[in-house]
Parts: structure tokens; C-alpha cells; sequence
């Protein structure tokens, strides 16, 4: 008798969680293993997420004229001393002005066993272009 209730108990809890709804984040962005390349469209909704990891890898001269609202400055010349700063599991999304030293970055970091970086193709040009916020 102790067994059957045993098993009925595994089995009403294994039903259970087949039955559960999958659950949603902030950003419903699905993010490819490697590097990859997001248009500003396809990133927006995960970046300004408040958990995300949006870096632009700019000088601080050029981020400091104007920026993506959300993301934080890491130039690219000092990306590699700064991974110690970046949540490794997590999709890293990177901006530059045009998409080169994003694409670098994302490059960089996926070399140092970063599993998903993302480039944002057109950088903070196309996100300007796309009337997405800045800060100025």
C-alpha cells in the first residue's frame, strides 16, 4: 500500500509539472549559441530589459556625445580586462557606432567562453535612425 501511494504521488507531481506553463521574461528575444547579429528591431525589447547586458564598446569620447539608452560604456580596448564584469551565461548584446567593433566584441567575448554575443548590426547609427532613445 505505502508503494502505491508512493507512485500515485510521483505520478500526480510528474503530471503536474508537464502541465505547467513555460514561463516568460521581460524580452521573448531567443538569443543563438555563438555570435550572432540583431537588427536595433530585433534587439530592442531584450536590451532595455533591466536585467540586460548591453554594452557599448565605443571610446568614452563617443559615448559620451550620445548613446543607446541602456547601455553602459565598456570600450573595446579594454574589453578584455573587464569580462570579470559581465555575467557569462547571459546573452551580451553589443553597439558600436556602425557594427564593426560590436561585431569584434561580440567576437572577443565568444572566444573568452561567452556562449551567446550578439551584434547589433548598424550600430548607433541604425538604432538613431530606427527613433529608438538615446542619451545625450
Amino acid at each position: 500500500m505505502r508503494n502505491f501511494v508512493l507512485l500515485l504521488i510521483a505520478a500526480v507531481l510528474f503530471i503536474a509539472c508537464q502541465s505547467a506553463p513555460p514561463q516568460k521574461t521581460d524580452a521573448s528575444i531567443t538569443v543563438k549559441q555563438g555570435v550572432s547579429e540583431m537588427t536595433p528591431q530585433e534587439a530592442r525589447p531584450a536590451v532595455e530589459a533591466a536585467y540586460a547586458q548591453f554594452i557599448d564598446v565605443r571610446t568614452p569620447e563617443e559615448y559620451n556625445l550620445s548613446h543607446a539608452a541602456h547601455a553602459r560604456n565598456i570600450p573595446l580596448d579594454t574589453l578584455s580586462l573587464s569580462l570579470n564584469k559581465l555575467e557569462k551565461n547571459e546573452p551580451v548584446y553589443f553597439i558600436c557606432q556602425t557594427g564593426m567593433r560590436s561585431m569584434k566584441a561580440a567576437q572577443i567575448l565568444n572566444e573568452a567562453g561567452f556562449p551567446q554575443t550578439v551584434s547589433i548590426i548598424g550600430g548607433t547609427t541604425a538604432w538613431q535612425e530606427a527613433g529608438f532613445p538615446m542619451i545625450k
